[in-house]
C-alpha cells in the first residue's frame, strides 16, 4: 500500500479510492463506520504476518497505519476542502495538519498553499506543525498529537508533436495522472477530438514555442515528425530546464541534435540534461509500445524516492528507435 493512499468511505458503506484492497480494506472500512458514527478520529495499526498473508491469499504482509477522520457538514470545513481540490486541480502543492483528537467533535484542520492559509479549529499546533514539514516531502507524518501531509497536484507534461507517438503518449500519460499538454504546428493534427486525454491542446509555429509555457516543474517530450524541428524545440526548451526533457530518436540523432544546439549558443550543461533516446528499454516498437515505454521512464522520475530507495533513469538504458521520426 502506498503511503499516500486514500479511501472515501461514504455512510451507506459506498467506497472511492482505496488503501490495498482485500482484508485491509475490509477492516478499514468498518472501522471508517464507526468513526462516521461517533464523529471523532482514530489511528489504527493493521498487521498482516505471512501466515495470515497466505491464509488470504495474498502476496505480502506487513503492517499499516492508518488514520481515519470524519467528514462533517461544516461550512467551513466544506471550505478547506473546496480550497485543497482547487490547490490539486491548479497542479500546485500544498501542506494538510489534521489533529488526532477533536474534542467534542469540533474539526482541527489547517491546509496552508502558496497563497493563503485556511483554517477549521486553527490552532498553535496545527500551525507548528505545517511550517516545521519537510519542504518537498511526500509521504505523511504521522505524530502523536497531528498528522501532516503534502498534498501534490498532477504532474504537467508537455508533448511536442502529436503524431502517432506523440498522440499514444499523451493517452498513456494521462492515464497515469499526467495534466497533459499537446503542442503541434499542424491544426489537423492538435485537434482535442484528436487527442481527448489532452487537458490543452496547442497548434503553434516550432519556432516559437512560448504558448506552451513550459516551466521548471514540467516534464517534456519532444516527438516531432522531423530532426530539424526537434532541434529547434529543444534550443527553447532546454534553457528552461524542466525536471525532465526527453527526446525520440536515435543515439545518432542525439548527438547531431547536441552539435546542433552548440552551435546555436545552447549551454553545454542543459544540453546534456536531455535524455535521448528516451524511453526504457523494452524493446518497443508500436507507437503504443514506445508510449508506455516513455511514461514507464516518466513514472520513474516522478517517483523517485521510493522506500528510501532511489529510482534512477540512465539515458544510456534507453532504447535506440532508429532514424526516423515520430509518424506523421
Amino acid at each position: 500500500m502506498s503511503a499516500t493512499a486514500k479511501l472515501l468511505v461514504t455512510a451507506d458503506g459506498a467506497r472511492f479510492g482505496t488503501v490495498g484492497g482485500g482484508c485491509l480494506e475490509a477492516d478499514v472500512t468498518e472501522q471508517a463506520l464507526d468513526v462516521c458514527e461517533r464523529r471523532v478520529p482514530m489511528c489504527t495499526t493493521h498487521t498482516l504476518n505471512a501466515e495470515l498473508a497466505g491464509d488470504y491469499g495474498l502476496t505480502c504482509g506487513g503492517t499499516a497505519d492508518v488514520f481515519i477522520e470524519p467528514v462533517t457538514r461544516d461550512p467551513a470545513l466544506a471550505a478547506l476542502y473546496a480550497e485543497a481540490a482547487a490547490v490539486i486541480a491548479r497542479g500546485e502543492r500544498a501542506v494538510l495538519a489534521t489533529a488526532r483528537s477533536w474534542p467534542d467533535g469540533a474539526p482541527r484542520k489547517l491546509l496552508r498553499t502558496a497563497h493563503r492559509i485556511v483554517g477549521v479549529g486553527d490552532d498553535a499546533a496545527l500551525r507548528h506543525a505545517v511550517d516545521a514539514f519537510e519542504q518537498g516531502r511526500d509521504e505523511p507524518l504521522l505524530g502523536d498529537d497531528v498528522v501532516v501531509e503534502a498534498l501534490v497536484g498532477a504532474p504537467r507534461l508537455v508533448v511536442f508533436g502529436a503524431g502517432h507517438v506523440g498522440a499514444r503518449i499523451c493517452q498513456a500519460a494521462a492515464f497515469a495522472g499526467w495534466r497533459v499538454t499537446i503542442v503541434d504546428d499542424r491544426a489537423e493534427f492538435a485537434d482535442a477530438a484528436r487527442v481527448p486525454w489532452a487537458e490543452q491542446v496547442l497548434v503553434c509555429d516550432f519556432g516559437d514555442v512560448h504558448a506552451a509555457a513550459v516551466a521548471e516543474a514540467d516534464c517534456v517530450v519532444i516527438c516531432t515528425r522531423g530532426h530539424q524541428h526537434d532541434a529547434l524545440i529543444a534550443s527553447q526548451v532546454a534553457p528552461v530546464r524542466p525536471r525532465f526533457l526527453g527526446m525520440l530518436g536515435s543515439h545518432r540523432k542525439a548527438a547531431l541534435t547536441a552539435q546542433a544546439l552548440r552551435g546555436w549558443g545552447v549551454d553545454s550543461a542543459d544540453i546534456e540534461r536531455i535524455v535521448c533516446p528516451v524511453g526504457l528499454d523494452v524493446g518497443a516498437d508500436t507507437p503504443e509500445e514506445i508510449a508506455i515505454s516513455v511514461v514507464g521512464q516518466l513514472v520513474a522520475v516522478r517517483r523517485q524516492t521510493v522506500d528510501g530507495r532511489r529510482w534512477t533513469v540512465d539515458a544510456r538504458s534507453t532504447p535506440d528507435i532508429g532514424e526516423v521520426g515520430s509518424g506523421p
